[in-house]
């Protein structure tokens, strides 16, 4: 499944690859209101950099679009996922296409906003309990105590995207 079939997977009879999480909801399928939802893409590079750019690109969509109440929220949101694309997935990419392999794609419909992170990596997230004095592997748990729902799909080209729904 392509990144750009992801919102119309839904469909009955189609076939999809998604996590055994939560399935997105169906509010962000409608392909009456799909041409309607508004819909941003900003390419990542694979260095840690990105990560603070994709948070300002977050921030700068969210009030372009007169949602600046979720904005923090994705922002956080965003940062978990880029750097977990960034940390994890490039790295275990069969094949890295260029630099720029890590893409970040909001989509809104009032009052939701999903942010999508797109990786070349296989590997697939896990929520794992982090034990207190880790550094590091909390990153998902933050990502579900922020959004409605979250979740993982693998692409028919390759990699995956990770995407939560905000409110």
């Amino acid at each position: 499944m392509s990144e750009d079939q992801l919102l119309t997977a839904s469909r009955p009879g189609s076939t999809r690859q998604e996590s055994p999480l939560l399935s997105a909801p169906p509010l962000l399928y409608n392909a009456a209101s799909a041409t309607e939802q508004p819909t941003a893409t900003c390419t990542l590079g694979a260095q840690p950099e990105s990560v603070k750019s994709g948070r300002d690109f977050t921030r700068v969509t969210l009030g372009l679009w007169d949602m600046e109440a979720l904005a923090d929220l994705a922002e956080l949101v965003v940062s978990e996922l880029v750097t977990n694309a960034v940390r994890h997935g490039v790295p275990s990419a069969r094949k890295i296409v260029s630099q720029h392999c890590v893409r970040l794609r909001l989509l809104a419909q009032a009052p939701f906003v999903m942010c999508m992170v797109t990786d070349p990596g296989h590997g697939i997230p896990v929520l794992r309990d982090s034990d207190l004095a880790s550094e590091c592997g909390r990153g998902l748990t933050v990502v579900e105590a922020c959004c409605v729902r979250w979740g993982w799909h693998l692409l028919d080209e390759g990699g995956k995207v990770v995407w939560a729904l905000l409110r």
